[in-house]
C-alpha cells in the first residue's frame, strides 16, 4: 500500500522583496511537479533522497513521532535544481506530507513551511492558491486567493543560484531597502490581480518587482524580453528573483502562433537565453496523483 502527494514547482515569483522590515514572495507555482510516494511498508521501489528532503523527513519523523523504518519515501520531479523553480520546497513538502498520510498524522501547510524554513529559505508552493509567504521564516503572511488561468513562457538566463549563499550577501538589506517603493506597488497590483481575476494587473505588478530585482540579481536580456512580450501582446514578465529563470505572462486564451512568434523573436535577440517550456499558472497546494486537493 502506498500514498502519492504531489506539489506544483514554481516559475520564480511574481513579487519579493522586503516591506517595512519582513521579506516575502507571492507565489508563482505552475503545471510543474514534485510527486513523493510512501510505502508504508519497507519496499524496494523507494529512492534514495537528495540531502535536503532527506533531512526533512528525518525531522519530521522526531516531531510526529514516526517510526521511519516503517515507510520507504520514492520521489521524482520535474523541476531543475538551482534555476528559481522551488524544486527543493516542493520536494521536501511533498516527501513530508507523503511520510505523514501514510502514518496517518496531520501535517498543516503553516507546519510544513515552518519545518522547510528550518532547512534553508523555502518558498510556499505547498500552500493553496497563491500566498504571500515569509521565505526566510516560513510564516504565511496572507492567502491572496486562486489565480485566474494565464499562461508562462519560461526562458533560462544560465547560470545556477544557491538559495542559502544568496540570502546570506551581506549587502542584500540595504538592497532590500532601496526597491521598497516599487515592490509595494508591485504588490498591491498583484493582490488586485488575483482578486479580480486581473491577468492585466498580475502581469504589470510581476514586471515592476522583475525590474526592480536587476539591482540584486542582473538578467541581461530582460529589458530586450520585456519589449519583445509586449510587442506580443502578452501581460508582462516575471522572474526567479533569486534563480536565473524569466516567464513572459500571456493570457490563457492566446494564440498559439502569438506565442510561437514571441518565443522565435526572444530567441533572435536573446541567444543566451534559452528557451525552455510552456506552462500554467495553477494553484499551489498538496495534490494526489489524480489532481485532487489533499487538506
Amino acid at each position: 500500500m502506498s500514498v502519492a502527494v504531489k506539489v506544483p514547482g514554481a516559475c520564480g515569483e511574481l513579487v519579493q522583496g522586503v516591506i517595512d522590515g519582513t521579506p516575502f514572495l507571492v507565489t508563482c507555482p505552475i503545471n510543474m511537479w514534485s510527486t513523493a510516494t510512501a510505502f508504508i511498508k519497507p519496499n524496494e521501489a523507494g529512492t534514495v533522497l537528495q540531502e535536503k528532503a532527506a533531512y526533512a523527513l528525518q525531522k519530521l519523523c522526531a516531531q510526529l513521532s514516526i517510526d521511519k523504518k516503517n515507510i520507504t519515501i520514492g520521489l521524482s520531479t520535474q523541476l531543475l535544481k538551482s534555476k528559481g523553480m522551488s524544486s527543493s520546497s516542493a520536494d521536501i513538502a511533498a516527501v513530508c506530507k507523503a511520510a505523514a498520510l501514510s502514518q496517518k498524522k496531520i501535517l498543516t501547510e503553516a507546519q510544513t513551511a515552518r519545518l522547510a524554513a528550518g532547512i534553508e529559505p523555502t518558498d510556499g508552493v505547498f500552500c493553496r492558491g497563491i500566498v504571500k509567504f515569509n521565505h526566510i521564516t516560513g510564516e504565511i503572511l496572507a492567502y491572496l486567493g486562486d489565480p485566474p488561468p494565464l499562461k508562462i513562457l519560461v526562458f533560462d538566463c544560465g547560470g545556477k543560484v544557491d538559495t542559502v549563499v544568496f540570502n546570506q550577501r551581506g549587502e542584500l538589506p540595504h538592497l532590500n531597502e532601496q526597491k521598497q517603493c516599487q515592490v509595494k506597488k508591485a504588490l498591491a497590483l498583484v493582490e488586485y490581480g488575483i482578486k479580480n481575476k486581473d491577468v492585466e494587473a498580475i502581469g504589470e505588478g510581476a514586471t515592476i518587482s522583475a525590474v526592480a530585482n536587476q539591482s540584486i540579481l542582473y538578467k541581461e536580456d530582460l529589458a530586450d524580453i520585456i519589449e519583445i512580450v509586449k510587442a506580443y501582446k502578452g501581460q508582462g514578465v516575471n522572474v526567479a528573483h533569486s534563480g536565473t529563470l524569466i516567464g513572459a505572462i500571456f493570457t490563457a486564451q492566446e494564440n498559439i502562433e502569438v506565442l510561437y512568434g514571441c518565443i522565435k523573436a526572444i530567441k533572435e535577440r536573446c541567444p543566451y537565453t534559452k528557451y525552455l517550456f510552456a506552462t500554467e499558472l495553477v494553484s499551489g497546494g498538496f495534490f494526489d496523483n489524480m489532481g485532487k486537493r489533499i487538506n
